[in-house]
């Protein structure tokens, strides 16, 4: 979708997503891919739709996993 577009604004735009999805809680998927590359060869990072599960359930302490609970 952004190809048509400048390098700056597509960069620009792919940090206005990181941030907002920062915001709400969600880290960036490809960092993690990442991470996951460089720290642990030979392992298949998650999935987009899991790495999103296994963030959610995280923040929301989901199962055995602590974490923010409102109600």
């Amino acid at each position: 979708m952004l190809d048509c577009c400048p390098p700056k604004l597509r960069n620009f735009g792919k940090a206005l997503r990181q941030t907002a999805a920062l915001m709400c809680g969600q880290p960036d998927y490809d960092a993690y891919v990442a991470h996951v590359a460089r720290t642990h060869p030979g392992v298949d990072p998650m999935s987009r739709t899991e790495f999103f599960r296994n963030r959610e359930d995280r923040r929301f302490g989901v199962g055995n996993n602590a974490g923010f609970r409102c109600c």
